[in-house]
């Protein structure tokens, strides 16, 4: 599993990934993409998303072994214990594809019972900029970085070829609004599985995901989660690469080999990055992935990379102990500008380093931890511990300790910062199960920043907790965060109540309002509010889907923003930051016009001082 439910709610999950821990429409599809099968997870597998109670996992568990495969979502109702919400979370994380078979691969198997999906999609917006207005010759020369080359639309093709969850292949063309490419990014991948002598063998573009993430996680992962269940990760290893993002991938050959107990993956990349070049080397990485003018064309693939590293495992069926090594470079040095926030990171020693992972697990209790070393001597290290209590009670603990000069280029995102550098921190997690099925979490981290960091010139402290009571579609959420920075220390202060009235099998109302007060000790405070109404649709025959929202919003500035979870096309991704005053409305539906295809639209529109439109289009072939 790469992800782990921070809410009981899909929407309220994303919303909080989004707005913390710059979760995109990428991380989303590699999310959908690489779910197991949940005929197939194991009882460990169930328990370590955080959605079900010990009663639902074996619950599901004795389902299967007394009826065989779950067919189809709907199934999931019949069994004891789970809910429309449990079912639709529970798609996030699991797929219902066959179960996987262990025969001797053939070409003409291959062939007949292959899975393929064929994905195209395209988006545009209204009204234009002025970066696609007609402009003379002699203007477009002497300011040629003032328009875009391309057409203002969105292009992206996707290829996937699946056999029993043992063969897979594909690829991915993308080319953004204002790229003249046909083609901007291409990305290519190969995949066998349970091929003697290897357990997984990928060619192409792949991530690698091993320990905590404190070394090495090139991947999606979400560290600052504020659920018990996603304080612990569970790594991946080495997997193929079948998003658009056009950073955090290697290419190249990975490997993975399992002997009994013992697991080794070893892995080899080699491409090319933006980056911004001059003559004493790099002085940063480009990672927008726009190449729409000539002065983003210079920064294209002008810096090489290289990357390798293994990761030795023991396991069983209680604990799991782990070596991860790690050594990368580039064929520039590091001539980033040396200011206030970076001064104390490695910049001339070489770069890598060596991790160790442990977990261990008792009937109701799990541990886990990670130590990392780079290669300029720098520690990082993370403990924690989960309780997993009756009838889905659980709470949890995690320490952190990053010390300011630890360098890792491949680690996940663990703490408050972009890396996990420059923090110790304590985090606590719980959640209570209340009469009625109702739920409450609850979760409090407080930090401490040794040195100084972005916008922040002294040490500084922080704090964060919220309180969430939820049950189907009724919610309240309450959050307090404390920061500090050179303007000086701010408060902030939400509260969101949400709640849906069902008027029919077909229709469904939604309601939320939300508020928000910040205040910036000894200076000033402002207010933020917003609030929507949303129509759901759904035909018997589940083959179409239409919803219509009409939102309110009225903040005072920026910093009493508002984040709000939007309805998308599939693999598709919206939370707009809501601020000033203005009105903001969207369409969308889903159609199912035959078995083997899919059809998105999304319409999108906001009024705030001046008229923005957004549409995009998507049509995905099953054969």
């Amino acid at each position: 599993m790469i992800c782990h439910a921070q809410a009981q709610d899909r929407d309220v999950m994303l919303e909080n990934l989004a707005r913390e821990y710059e979760f995109t429409g990428q991380d989303l599809e590699e999310m959908l993409d690489e779910r197991i099968s949940l005929n197939t997870a194991t009882g460990e597998d169930l328990r370590l998303i955080g959605l079900l109670s010990p009663y639902q996992v074996a619950s599901l568990i004795d389902y299967r072994q007394r009826y065989g495969a779950i067919i189809s979502w709907a199934e999931v109702f019949l069994i004891p214990g789970f809910t429309e919400q449990d079912t639709r979370l529970l798609s996030l994380f699991f797929h219902l594809e066959p179960e996987a078979t262990y025969d001797r691969l053939q070409l003409k198997s291959m062939f007949r019972h292959g899975k393929r999906s064929f994905l195209v999609q395209t988006r545009t917006f209204f009204p234009r900029g002025e970066e696609y207005s007609p402009i003379t010759e002699a203007e477009y020369q002497a300011r040629p970085n003032s328009r875009y080359q391309g057409v203002p639309w969105y292009r992206y093709l996707r290829y996937d070829y699946r056999y029993r969850d043992r063969v897979r292949w594909g690829f991915t063309l993308e080319s953004d609004p204002g790229e003249k490419q046909v083609v901007d990014f291409l990305s290519f991948h190969a995949e066998i599985r349970d091929v003697k002598p290897f357990r997984t063998l990928v060619i192409g573009d792949f991530r690698a995901r091993f320990g905590q993430g404190l070394l090495l996680w090139n991947g999606t992962q979400f560290g600052k989660a504020s659920s018990t269940a996603s304080l612990c990760k569970q790594e991946m290893g080495i997997t193929p690469y079948r998003s658009r993002d056009e950073n955090l991938f290697f290419r190249g050959l990975g490997a993975s080999f399992r002997r009994r107990s013992l697991d080794l993956s070893v892995f080899i990349s080699y491409r090319t990055l933006d980056a911004r070049i001059v003559e004493e080397g790099f002085t940063s990485l480009v990672e927008t992935g726009y190449h729409r003018t000539p002065l983003e064309h210079e920064k294209k693939n002008t810096l090489r990379s290289w990357v390798t590293g293994l990761n030795l495992s023991w396991s069983a069926e209680r604990w799991k102990a782990g070596v991860t090594a790690l050594g990368y470079g580039y064929n520039h040095p590091d001539a980033g500008r040396i200011t206030y926030y970076n001064d104390y990171k490695n910049r001339t020693v070489p770069f890598g380093g060596i991790a160790a992972d442990l977990s261990f697990r008792l009937p109701s209790w799990r541990f886990f931890s990670e130590a990392a070393l780079d290669l300029g001597g720098s520690p990082a290290a993370l403990a924690g511990i989960i309780y997993y209590g009756k009838n889905g009670n659980q709470a949890g603990m995690q320490l952190r300790y990053f010390t300011p000069s630890y360098t890792a280029a491949y680690s996940a995102r663990l703490g408050r910062n972009a890396d996990p550098s420059n923090e110790y921190s304590l985090q606590m997690t719980g959640t209570l199960v209340l009469p009625c099925a109702w739920k409450m979490d609850l979760s409090a981290w407080a930090y401490f920043f040794p040195r100084a960091r972005y916008l922040c010139h002294d040490p500084s402290y922080g704090w964060d907790y919220r309180l969430q009571v939820h049950r189907d579609h009724h919610m309240l959420l309450f959050r307090q965060q404390r920061s500090l920075s050179d303007k000086g220390t701010l408060d902030r202060q939400s509260l969101c109540l949400r709640t849906a009235v069902r008027f029919s099998d077909a229709f469904q109302l939604a309601l939320r309002g939300d508020g928000m007060y910040c205040l910036l000790l000894e200076n000033s405070s402002e207010w933020g509010g917003t609030a929507y109404a949303q129509l759901e649709y759904e035909n018997v025959k589940e083959t179409f889907r239409l919803s219509f929202r009409l939102a309110l919003f009225h903040t005072e500035s920026w910093e009493s923003r508002i984040y709000i979870y939007e309805p998308d096309v599939l693999y598709g991704y919206s939370v707009p930051a809501l601020y000033g005053k203005g009105i903001r409305a969207c369409l969308n539906l889903t159609y199912s016009p035959f078995p083997a295809t899919d059809i998105w639209f999304k319409v999108s529109a906001m009024y705030k001082e001046s008229y923005v439109c957004e549409s995009k289009v998507q049509i995905r072939f099953r054969f």
